[in-house]
């Protein structure tokens, strides 16, 4: 029975205290908005500079008034009631920035048209020399050159000769391509990298794995080919032909080549040998000797 009596009693005074704090919010709640009013936002208004109404009225446009409150407390200090009634008031009655007296002292005006006339003395100064610095470039841009190095080194006819290569090849006694376009991007990466810095060992590496070519080979393949930056005038990989001869059709091509005439045809390449070039393709084409080696000319300059 005491236990009951006891529940009734802390029941009652919860319920007391929800009821005494609704009335005082209400109370409160009716206080605010009777004294909220034009004359309460003026002053209020009046006690807050430039930063701090900025401030204020940001967050009331966000709906944000207890961050409005929290501002304008730090701004005057006042009691959080006081700080409710002047935020809802400017929210209400919303206020300008009170404006600048003008100075009536004749001290004071006279520093004030001091102060106005260096300004305007400043604003033409920088504008005169403004306009002195364009009328210079303007007269400076007409005989400005790109230096001739700059040209020699960065002008198209030194950009690299292509991005992709695509070789032919015969592995086996089968007839196979290559292209760059099938390398992963690291990898295509890698091997053009590889090409600049002219380490075409590590770059016969690459492509071994995909071709199945000795590496031997395909650095000497390299080594004298377009790939490698270097002034010949064909690719081996592509080094191949087609025409009339004087007893009927001709076709070469190195990569249709047995493995040990084409490891020649690389070494001839690559030591500019015409004679030797020369043989090989006789013995595979029965072409006439001169009429090889005046097509080769095209393809290898001799080194005199």
């Amino acid at each position: 029975m005491e236990i009951i009596i006891w529940l009734v009693v802390i029941i009652a005074v919860i319920a007391l205290g929800y009821f005494g704090l609704q009335a005082l919010r209400k109370k409160n709640s009716a206080q605010v908005a009777q004294a909220i009013s034009r004359e309460v936002a003026e002053a209020a208004n009046a006690k807050l500079d430039d930063s701090a109404r900025n401030s204020v009225y940001r967050n009331l446009a966000k709906g944000d008034v207890m961050g409005a409150v929290q501002n304008y407390r730090a701004a005057t200090g006042e009691s959080v009631k006081d700080c409710v009634i002047a935020v809802r008031s400017l929210d209400k009655y919303p206020q300008v920035a009170p404006a600048k007296e003008l100075p009536s002292d004749d001290a004071e005006i006279q520093a004030l048209s001091d102060k106005l006339e260096a300004q305007v003395e400043r604003e033409d100064r920088e504008a005169a020399s403004g306009n002195e610095q364009e009328a210079t470039l303007g007269s400076d841009a007409d005989t400005w050159i790109v230096p001739s190095e700059w040209s020699e080194q960065f002008g198209s006819e030194n950009e690299p000769s292509a991005t992709h290569f695509k070789m032919a090849f015969e592995l086996d006694g089968e007839s196979r391509e290559f292209s760059s376009e099938q390398l992963p991007p690291n990898e295509y990466d890698q091997l053009f990298s590889m090409l600049r810095d002219s380490n075409f060992e590590e770059a016969a590496k690459i492509l071994h794995g995909y071709t199945g070519l000795p590496v031997d080979d395909l650095e000497r393949m390299i080594a004298t080919s377009p790939m490698s930056g270097a002034s010949a005038n064909g690719n081996v990989a592509d080094f191949k032909f087609e025409g009339q001869g004087p007893d009927g059709p001709v076709h070469f091509d190195a990569a249709e080549l047995p493995e040990a005439d084409r490891e020649a045809l690389f070494e001839a390449i690559a030591d500019t040998d015409l004679d030797r070039m020369s043989e090989i393709i006789v013995r595979h084409t029965s072409l006439p000797k001169d009429i090889v080696q005046n097509m080769l000319q095209t393809f290898v300059k001799r080194n005199d």
